[in-house]
């Protein structure tokens, strides 16, 4: 079985980390050749002086995994195991053997493995393996930056605190946030809006977990501001705020509210996906001045658009009934959403993806009063579609 690994640039030099039971190493032979230009042999005589860390594996997968990389052998004769190295030893090797200008960019290869680990560990809900992985990267980080704090780390405290955040540990959220907050009025002219509106989305989150709802929607309000500031007020980057302001106004019971700010997320995404599935934007929906032609998400992320506006046809169900024309809109949307997740993800047969969609396709249609004439033939045109592809 090949073991997961990170491939880790370091200058002309690539790498590979791999993910071990015990760690993340780095494959001797790699460094010896990769980093000093020397032969794994005449390399491992002086890690064996035992001034460094090390491991030696003898583990088939590992040996499996080092071969199918590529890595240079480290004898001539048969195989007797891996050498592997933890990045603290590759670091004193660059430190002790006149690398230094390699120390700072290596330290720095790090910290940013950490923080993508986390980020991903978040994005599929495991909160529990992300908070060490993000506590770990803002110590890394305040090692790095030191003596004074830097803006560099204020991306680092908005991982803490989100890790925090999911596992409903409000305390510390809120001192990270605090962390990051104060680097940004220490530095406001470095502070881009985007830094702003990831701060002020948190800031709401947290405050909506504690039930402080107007400190919930003046902080999703600057979210949408600073948002609308950078990529414009119906970008689908925008919309996330809108949606948590309809969310907070729902809690509180104000029903109209809510159903304003979920009718603007409705708009940029039927827009959107309109635009990018089918190539047009219905003429009920010129009144977006500026449609969303660049989709900066993942399929993961998408899915997660697809939730939200099955959360909003939920909810305008309930409010407006079955068969408005806003349910409809948002069972259509969703579905174009998963007509390109499907896309996305390519390959033979027929994404499941694609079998949900014709479902919201049909609940879109039962759902549209007869009178939503152009509305209808988009979607009658997108299941031809579908089963032209499908067929």
């Amino acid at each position: 079985m090949e073991l997961p690994y990170t491939i880790f640039s370091l200058g002309d030099a690539q790498l590979h980390q791999l993910h071990t039971a015990s760690g993340k190493l780095f494959i001797m032979s790699e460094v010896a050749s990769q980093l000093f230009q020397e032969s794994p042999i005449t390399f491992g005589k002086e890690l064996r002086a035992g001034r460094y860390a090390k491991q030696h594996s003898t583990s088939r997968d590992i040996m499996f995994t080092v071969q199918n990389l590529g890595a240079p052998p480290e004898n001539a004769g048969a195989a007797a195991g891996v050498t592997l190295l933890p990045a603290e030893t590759v670091e004193s090797l660059l430190t002790d053997r006149r690398r230094a200008e390699l120390v700072q960019p290596f330290r720095l290869a790090l910290l940013k493995l950490a923080s993508q680990e986390a980020a991903r560990l978040m994005a599929a809900g495991e909160y529990e393996l992300a908070l060490p992985v993000s506590l770990d990267a803002v110590k890394q980080g305040q090692a790095l930056f030191r003596p004074a704090p830097a803006l560099q780390l204020f991306p680092l405290y908005l991982l803490a605190a989100q890790a925090n955040l999911g596992l409903k540990r409000a305390k510390q959220c809120e001192d990270f946030l605090g962390l990051a907050s104060w680097l940004a009025l220490k530095e406001p002219e470095s502070t881009t809006n985007v830094m702003r509106s990831q701060l002020s989305r948190l800031f709401g989150q947290l405050y909506a977990l504690q039930g402080k709802h107007q400190e919930a929607l003046q902080a999703f309000s600057e979210d949408v501001y600073h948002c609308a500031l950078e990529y414009g007020p119906e970008d689908v980057r925008t919309s996330l705020g809108y949606y948590n302001l309809s969310k907070v106004f729902q809690g509180i019971g104000d029903v109209e509210k809510s159903l304003a700010c979920n009718s603007q997320v409705l708009s940029i995404w039927f827009a959107a996906m309109s635009h990018l599935v089918l190539g047009e934007v219905p003429a009920s929906l010129q009144k977006v001045q500026k449609v969303s032609t660049d989709i900066p998400l993942g399929q993961s992320q998408l899915l997660e658009v697809v939730d939200m506006l099955q959360d909003v046809a939920a909810f305008r169900s309930e409010s407006l009934g079955e068969t408005h024309a806003t349910v409809g809109d948002a069972h259509f949307t969703s579905g174009l959403a998963l007509v390109h997740i499907g896309v996305l993800k390519g390959g033979g047969g027929v994404p499941d993806e694609y079998r949900r969609a014709n479902e919201l396709f049909q609940a879109a249609m039962g759902a549209y009063p007869a009178d939503e004439m152009e509305k209808l033939k988009l979607i009658q045109r997108s299941m031809d579609k579908l089963h032209d592809t499908t067929a």
